[in-house]
């Protein structure tokens, strides 16, 4: 077999990589499965997702932590949309957005059709804690009637990244 030659170096020679490259994941967490099949919401204001909370204690301050949420949902034909945002909390704060640019991401239905969708967000959050962190996906209704979203469906992943 070849070796291949980097900077005139065998690649059994390399034994790292340089400072400063690369990172290393110190965890990944998935939410549970929720025995719970459906949520609803008919207002504006945002309503927490119960049964499916992810809860994290972060290996150290300077943990960093990218988030991924999907879940499939429904208008019913009588509204015009759905809101979501990841909130999270612990000991030191009470709950508030991972990230603001995301809290108003929404799928919307012009003239207030019926939409079945699933959909997914990522998010990225550096909270400076070790306390235990829960994080809590919310949803609200961009228009009148009800929204559903199946909770069955819901996946919160965190991967902590030192």
């Amino acid at each position: 077999m070849a070796l291949t030659k980097i900077n005139n170096n065998t690649l059994s020679a390399i034994t790292g990589l340089p400072a400063g490259v690369g990172g290393k994941v110190l965890s990944v967490n998935i939410t549970p499965n929720s025995t719970l099949s459906q949520a609803s919401n008919n207002s504006s204001t945002y309503a927490d997702v119960s049964g499916v909370d992810l809860v994290i204690t972060p290996a150290s301050t300077s943990s960093k932590f990218v988030l991924y949420t999907n879940f499939s949902f429904d208008t019913g034909g009588n509204t015009q949309g759905i809101r979501s945002r990841l909130t999270y909390n612990h000991s030191g704060i009470s709950q508030t957005n991972v990230d603001s640019a995301y809290e108003d991401f929404g799928d919307r239905v012009n003239g207030g059709g019926r939409l079945v969708a699933f959909t997914a967000s990522n998010y990225y959050l550096a909270p400076s804690t070790t306390n235990e962190i829960t994080f809590r996906l919310q949803f609200s209704n961009q228009g009148s009637g009800t929204v559903y979203l199946n909770r069955k469906t819901l996946r919160i992943t965190a991967w902590e990244y030192a």
